[in-house]
Formats: structure tokens, sequence, C-alpha cells
């Protein structure tokens, strides 16, 4: 129906790929309302693990899509080039939870991509899943493209109902992806031969357990595969996001194991050489008090009346009274207020006299020394941070607090994210392995929320006074009259 080709953008100096109709096709009504659904599909998704769209236009009656292009090859390929025509699980895994992801984002803004199959799949070469060909793609609350009951996309990776020309849902896409871990697990689909063949057996016939086929698969796997394989689409998963979590609960207890044997050698490290630094450290401070008993002995000796024995001194740490043998020198009790406490420079070490109800080892321990959280059995609980990217921000507090973690909302604008309140990143980020219990900020679009419109108030402006202007009374001068003078001759 369309192809494909690699060209360049003169202007932004980048390979992009170009998709159009064949021309033939192009004049087919059916094939040029699929070819516009999909460029209208694909230019509202922004994922990282989809395809970007940068542009789309026509030359005369050839519409094209300009988009990103993807150096590296589909799942396809992959198969092909493996031995024995399978993946390994770990590889296997970090497709699917990439495509769970792509496939979440799009089933949350009412997509269904329609033909998950390994040929749509492409993988970067830095191993990045990234999800294409949405040319049979249907938006849920459009109506169908096509006629009605019209089967559209592989047989082989299509579920049963899609088979029956009838609805399909996202759970439609989560059968595509079960057959897709089959077929890279086990070296093939779960169901071989004729299209129609095929069809029969998809309606009908339940798949051969995959552990059957490959033995190294885990149990867990396995049970995903075979209920996103469920014939009754309300058998399968709810959702995308409802069968990644199951699947990472497997790498999760896999990984557990190695995870707390490393915690555990890692304390143990820790333990020893804090052992052996307080050791020294306790070296020295024996040394230091007796040092200082010695001197302080010495010094009672000169001023002294009578013997004092000093044969054997008893060590300052033990619970009996260091200095007993001195005390017949001084009769009385000192005279020592209680309210006016014996005032001693700082890092003067604590005599066992002093504190006759002290263990045996009352020495002051430094706050170095002292017992690290990390020694705790918790500290050993170290998990990752799920992935909660394009979950409302309930669904993500609930999904993060159900994992043992804190969490908490800040709302802030990102990119690509719409405005109802959908989570865009974690603090710790995603993957980061952190103890159980610890908080976890999640970063959310803030919801946008209708303004209500508050009645204005009239208020009438003061009407300006125009003063008429104050007519000036007219006064007639009379004007002289000129008389002439009469000569009389």
């Amino acid at each position: 129906m369309a192809v494909v080709y690699k060209a360049e953008d003169v202007i932004l100096g980048r390979c992009v790929a170009l998709k159009t109709l064949h021309r033939h096709y192009a004049e087919e009504t059916a094939f040029r309302l699929r070819f516009d659904q999909e460029a209208r599909v694909m230019a509202s998704l922004d994922h990282e693990n989809m395809v970007k769209v940068y542009d789309i236009s026509q030359e005369g009656e050839v519409p094209f899509i300009v988009a990103e292009y993807i150096d590296g090859r589909d799942v396809g390929d992959v198969l092909r080039s493996a031995p024995k025509g399978c993946l390994s699980e770990q590889f296997t895994m970090k497709i699917a939870v990439q495509l769970l992801r792509a496939l979440d984002y799009a089933h949350r803004r009412g997509i269904v991509h329609r033909d998950v199959k390994p040929s749509n799949i492409l993988i970067t070469e830095e191993d990045v899943v990234k999800v294409a060909d949405f040319g049979i793609a249907r938006v849920v609350e459009d109506e169908e493209v096509g006629e009605p009951g019209e089967i559209v996309g592989s047989a082989r990776y299509m579920s049963p109902e899609q088979l029956k020309g009838e609805e399909t849902t996202p759970q439609s896409d989560l059968y595509s992806v079960g057959i897709l871990l089959y077929h890279c697990l086990t070296g093939s689909p779960p169901f071989s031969g004729s299209t129609e063949s095929v069809a029969r057996q998809h309606i009908r016939k339940p798949p051969a357990p995959p552990r059957k086929l490959n033995g190294a698969i885990s149990r867990h796997l396995e049970a995903v595969i075979l209920r996103a394989l469920a014939k009754d689409p309300k058998a399968r998963y709810p959702s995308a996001s409802a069968m990644l979590e199951d699947l990472q609960k497997d790498a999760d207890a896999s990984g557990s194991a190695e995870t707390v044997e490393l915690g555990e050698r890692r304390i143990r490290k820790k333990r020893r050489a804090r052992q052996k630094h307080r050791e020294d450290r306790k070296v020295l401070v024996v040394s230091s008090m007796l040092a200082l008993l010695l001197l302080g002995a010495g010094t009672a000796v000169a001023g002294l009346v009578g013997h004092v024995d000093l044969e054997d001194p008893p060590l300052p740490w033990l619970a009996e009274e260091a200095l007993t043998p001195a005390r017949p020198v001084s009769e009385e009790a000192p005279d020592v207020s209680p309210e006016a406490p014996e005032v001693r420079p700082e890092g003067t070490p604590v005599m066992a006299e002093e504190t006759p109800d002290a263990p045996s080892e009352a020495l002051e321990v430094p706050p170095e020394l002292e017992a690290s959280p990390e020694d705790s059995p918790q500290a050993a609980a170290l998990v990752p941070v799920p992935n909660v990217d394009a979950y409302f921000d309930y669904f993500a507090v609930q999904t993060l607090r159900n994992s043992g973690f804190q969490p908490q909302l800040v709302y802030g604008y990102r990119e690509g994210y719409a405005t109802e309140g959908v989570a865009w990143g974690t603090d710790p980020a995603v993957g980061a392995l952190v103890p159980l219990g610890s908080p976890i900020t999640v970063y959310a679009t803030p919801k946008e929320q209708a303004q209500v419109q508050l009645p204005r108030p009239q208020i009438q402006a003061p009407q300006p006074q125009i003063q008429q202007p104050l007519i000036q009374p007219q006064i007639q001068v009379p004007q002289p009259q000129m008389i002439q003078p009469q000569i009389r001759g």
C-alpha cells in the first residue's frame, strides 16, 4: 500500500523517512483514508518509543509523511539473525517493557495500534524500541476505517476478535504483544499454517506452553504470556500498564537476589573497615588514658604523705574505682556542690570512677563510629523506582505507594504531556535503586480548570457636568455726537 524512502532534509541537514502511497493506491478512497488516518494518528503522538512525525504534505495527488529515520533493524531481522531464531529472556524483556510503555501511552489517548508484529517494532543501535506503522490504527472515538467486518493486519499476530471482524480494544494489542513475546522466546509464533488455518487456531485452539519449547523461560514470564493470549479479552490484562507491572515483577524477583547479595557484600566490607577503624581508635584512646593516668599518679606521689602502692594500677575503664589506694590521703569528703558541676575541657576522657553505674566499656564513641543506617536490614532491601511515565497523577501515586514508597506530587508543565494531571518524571529517576519507604517526588502536569466568569458589576460612570458659559451683558456705550459749530456772518 505504501512505500518508504530514505531522504535528506537539506534545510536541517538530517536524514528522514519519506512514506508515501503508491500512485495507483492514492486514487482509491479506502487506501487514501487509511493513509490520512495514519498521518493524523502519528501526528498526535509524541513518545520516546514511537516514530516521530516531522511533516505531512502531498505532491500533486500523492500524499506523503515525513517521519523520523531510525538507523537500526526491526525485530523480524533480529530474529532471523539470532541463533535458533529466538532471543534471550533478558533482551526480550527489554523489548517488551519499551513496547508496553508506547502502547500504554497510545491507549491512554484512545488509539489502538491493531498491527503489532516484528516488522513494526524497530530497534536502534542503542537498543531503543520505536513503534512504527500506524496505517491501520483505530481511534476509539472514531468509526472504523474500511468496510464493516473487514479483517486488516497480519493474521499470525492478530487477536481472535480481529479475525472475527469484531470491535478492537486495547486488549487486542496486548494479545499481539503476547504472540510477539512467544515468537521471540521460542523462535516461532504459537500458530502456523495457511491464513484460514491460523485464524481458526487463534479463535479455538489454546497455545502450547512456551516452556515446552524453551525450558530456559521463567515460569512467571510464561504465566504473563499465557494470560495475554487468553481468548476472552476480559481474561487478559486490563491495560498495558498492568501487564508491564506484572512483567517487571519477574525482573525484580530475578534481580532481587543479586541486589541483596551485592548489598550484603558491601555492608560486610563496610563493617570490617568500620570495625578496624573502631579498634584503632580504641587503642589510641586507651593509650591516651594510660598516659594521663600515669601522669596523674606521678603528681599524686609527689604530694602525698604516706605510701601509695602504684603496682599494677587498675585500668580506668573497669567498674572498680581507679584511685582507691590514694583515698587515705584525704579523709574528708570533698565539698562538691550539685549546682556547680565540674567544667571539663572539651575532649577530656570520662573516667570509670566518675560513672560507677556505667558498663565496663563506658567510652564515648565518636559519631562517625556509630552504627550506620546502611547496616540495618532495610538497607539491603533496595528496589528500583517503577516507571509511572504518562500515568495520571492519582494512579502514579497509587502505583508508587503499592510498591512501598512514599510519593508526593509536584505539578509543572512539560512539553508533550497533556495538562490533565499526567505524570512526566520522578525523583529519584526511574530504575534507581532506593530503600523501601523512601520518599519519591512525582512530577505531573497541572490540571487545566475552566475559569468561572463572574458577572462584572455595572458601574455607572458619573456624567460630566458641562458648565454653561456665562453670558456677558452687552452694554452699548453711546457714541459721542460731533456738533458742527454754526458760524454767523
